[in-house]
């Protein structure tokens, strides 16, 4: 045989072995690369599911709170903090049945009465146990302190007042102020009861230039409306509080404080200066301030006032609590701590004050008179009711049956930091006529937030009072409102909520 011919065959058989190994090793690796793709794939998938199963986790137990507001459990026992939990493992699969898989539930009851439940779910497919995906929500229900002013009745800001914070009426607002934020209706029109005419814009201004009529077209007017008005939007279901208050008495029996019916006019709390442990002085009313009344008939005069009167007409009542006595049964000092749970219910009127506050009292005084849901106890504000710093480590709420009200012998300078709720009633002053001596105050600020529940033709709200021509009658001549936006979060213990839970954040661990 040709050597030649033996060498280049060969050659040839070590440069298809070269290729042919070259070829395999290719091979080889496309298939492993393919392998691994398809693994990658898989695992990326399943994390993806994980996180599917997740927020399945996390609807579910919405829709438990949906049926029981306060289950916080999963209906089994529960287990100690801080995480309590894990719930579960819980299978899961979706209605296709292609994703197959468990979750586990943390729950976080609210916080000091806040309101806000946190849920972490923890999924994972059951072909890959390893791979989990966890979510941390915040649910809260709507509270009745979510808005500066929130109510069913129809409001009528006056001229000098300026707000700060979202106004919402399910009826119809006259705004003859400053708007720094949203004002919005739920009705297109309505008529206003401060005046006689034609049906007006849902949101309506007389300042300066009086809006037209509807059908009109609505003039923007942003010396008003600094930040817009809308109407007509949803209607907000503000709730009624029968349910709310029979729970709350509960809880203040529980750990908290009630104060029986006084058999006098009612009680007087002062929040003092925290320390340690929040602090407050309780005492029983035993005396108020005559009524305003006019005379129609003076039998004798002094110094330009009827020392004896004859006949007596239009009478106002003036809510100044005068006498204060020891509560019975209570300590000598009238000295009391703030109940743990922060919930003071009273079963009469209160007036309310603070001494030289600063910060770390939270605190809910609720007055309802018995029966409950008939009842017409008022709190009484005269004196200032604040909090040094805007955090949330302070929140007074007050819940009326009836009246949130402003004395004639308030404070002509007035400041409220408070969260309130007025049931059936009106939170705001009378319109004392001039022979009231005081009817007329300076300056009013408030720093938190109002919510009416009534429809009072109107009468739900007002803290000055002008005729149609713009003269000023009494009540506070500078009225400013500002919004305290820690209430949106951390409203004060166990304040009133309306509707379902909704998602305040979300986030992936």
């Amino acid at each position: 045989m040709n050597k030649y011919f033996i060498k280049k065959s060969a050659s040839l058989l070590v440069v298809t072995l070269v290729a042919t190994a070259i070829f395999i090793t290719l091979v080889s690796g496309a298939i492993s690369l393919g392998l691994l793709q398809m693994r990658f794939n898989k695992l990326k998938t399943a994390g993806a599911q994980a996180l599917h199963i997740s927020e399945a986790g996390i609807n579910y137990y919405k829709w438990v709170l949906y049926h029981d507001p306060t289950e916080y459990c999963n209906n089994e026992t529960c287990k100690s903090g801080p995480d309590y939990g894990p719930y579960g493992p819980y299978d899961y699969s979706d209605q296709s049945d292609t994703i197959n898989g468990k979750y586990e539930l943390y729950i976080f009851p609210p916080e000091d009465g806040s309101g806000i439940v946190k849920i972490k779910s923890v999924g994972w497919v059951n072909e890959y146990p390893n791979i989990k995906r966890s979510i941390e929500v915040q649910l809260g229900k709507l509270s009745l302190a979510s808005h500066l002013i929130l109510t069913n009745d129809s409001l009528r800001i006056t001229q000098n007042t300026e707000t700060t914070g979202m106004i919402h009426s399910n009826s119809g607002i006259r705004f003859d102020g400053t708007a720094n934020s949203s004002i919005s209706s739920a009705v297109s029109e309505y008529s206003d009861p401060s005046h006689s005419g034609d049906n007006e814009f849902g949101v309506h201004t007389h300042k300066t230039t009086i809006d037209p009529l509807p059908p009109a077209s609505v003039p923007t007017r942003d010396d008003v409306f600094l930040a817009g008005r809308f109407f007509p939007v949803p209607k907000i279901n503000i709730g009624s509080l029968d349910s709310y208050v029979d729970g709350m008495y509960t809880l203040a029996q529980q750990d908290g404080l009630v104060l029986e019916s006084s058999g006098a006019y009612g009680y007087f709390i002062e929040l003092m200066p925290p320390g340690n442990q929040p602090k407050m002085k309780i005492y029983r009313v035993t005396s108020i301030t005559d009524p305003c009344r006019t005379c129609l008939n003076c039998l004798k005069w002094k110094h330009g006032v009827c020392q004896s009167c004859g006949q007596w007409g239009e009478s106002f009542p003036t809510y100044g609590a005068v006498g204060k006595g020891k509560v019975p049964g209570g300590p000598s000092n009238s000295q009391y701590d703030v109940p743990a749970n922060g919930i003071i219910f009273v079963k009469d009127n209160v007036w309310v004050d603070t001494i030289s506050h600063t910060n770390a009292t939270r605190v809910t005084i609720l007055a309802f008179k018995e029966p409950f849901a008939t009842g017409n106890a008022n709190i009484i504000l005269n004196k200032d009711v604040n909090y040094k710093s805007a955090d949330a480590t302070s929140a007074f709420g007050f819940v009326a049956q009836h009246d949130i009200i402003f004395g004639l012998d308030s404070e002509n300078n007035l400041e409220i930091n408070a969260a309130m709720v007025a049931r059936d009633g009106k939170i705001g002053r009378e319109n004392y006529p001039d022979y009231c001596l005081g009817n007329k105050k300076l300056s009013l600020t408030i720093f938190g937030s109002m919510a009416m529940l009534g429809n009072n033709n109107g009468n739900s709200y007002g803290f000055s009072y002008y005729d149609d021509s713009g003269n000023f009658l009494s009540g506070y001549r500078n009225i400013e409102l500002n919004y305290d936006g820690n209430l949106r979060l951390y409203p004060p213990p166990n304040f009133p909520t309306t509707g379902d839970y909704r998602f305040i954040s979300w986030r992936e661990n």
